[in-house]
């Protein structure tokens, strides 16, 4: 009986998934936005300051791409929630309601065309990179250990723009609430400027975010062939399962609102 109910619930969620993906390719505006910030910061920062800043040991290029892919997924993930506010005022969960379908497919299916979407994103943006001077010095064992940080990251973030949007319950309430997350964890990081050059009162947060500690093991991935980011990736992991010990109990609570 189990096995039933979870072969339903992942054919129902794989359905979603299609319907999400099929959504994308009627909307290349939504692919086009992912894809232009990213972009923008990697041409901005790397022609227009990069040259002011002077980084220890390697050139800012390098120093920058692996924010850049860091910024790239929690971007994409932002859209995500903004996605499940549409159809939360659509009409959408009210449909699905009334069909014969898993409860918890909806929010499934939204994180896993997010990672099908980042599998997509990631390449992408490292092909930007090699365009603009970055350079891989690592082995092939720390890339894949690099993209599986950055889906890891990906997903975390997944489930915090899904709660975004089950808490606001509106398109502009998430959109504003997205582009707060955006930019705080984008700048109070170690991804544009070194942890040690922000004012004390900044300093203590960026070192502690997540999304630094996955910015320092990239770097350390993509320079080295050691492979020696134990530490950072151990704290990265930490944060990530802590961040979805919330989020998703909570966001999983919130959905049961819309579905009573």
């Amino acid at each position: 009986m189990m096995s039933i109910y979870l072969r339903r619930g992942i054919g129902d969620t794989a359905s979603l998934v299609l319907r999400n993906l099929v959504r994308y390719q009627r909307r290349p505006d939504a692919i086009l936005l992912v894809l232009v910030q990213p972009l923008m910061l990697v041409l901005l920062f790397r022609y227009t300051i990069g040259g002011a800043i002077r980084i220890p040991g390697t050139s800012y290029v390098n120093y920058l791409m692996p924010a850049a892919f860091a910024v790239a997924i929690v971007n994409a993930s932002a859209t995500l929630g903004i996605g499940v506010a549409e159809d939360l005022t659509s009409g959408m969960i009210d449909r699905l309601r009334a069909l014969p379908i898993a409860r918890s497919s909806f929010l499934l299916g939204r994180v896993m065309t997010d990672v099908v979407r980042n599998l997509i994103l990631i390449p992408l943006v490292g092909a930007l990179g090699i365009a603009v001077g970055f350079h891989f010095h690592g082995t092939l064992p720390n890339l894949a250990l690099a993209g599986v940080l950055l889906l890891g990251l990906g997903f975390t973030f997944a489930w915090i723009s899904i709660l975004i949007a089950l808490w606001s319950g509106s398109v502009e309430a998430t959109l504003g609430m997205s582009i707060l997350l955006f930019v705080l964890v984008s700048f109070v990081s170690s991804g544009l400027a070194p942890v040690e050059t922000m004012p004390s009162s900044l300093r203590g947060i960026a070192g502690a975010s997540p999304v630094t500690h996955v910015d320092n093991a990239l770097r350390i991935l993509t320079s080295s062939a050691s492979g020696a980011v134990t530490h950072e990736v151990l704290a990265a992991l930490i944060w990530m399962v802590a961040i979805l010990a919330i989020t998703v109990p909570l966001a999983v609570w919130r959905y049961s609102y819309y579905t009573q």
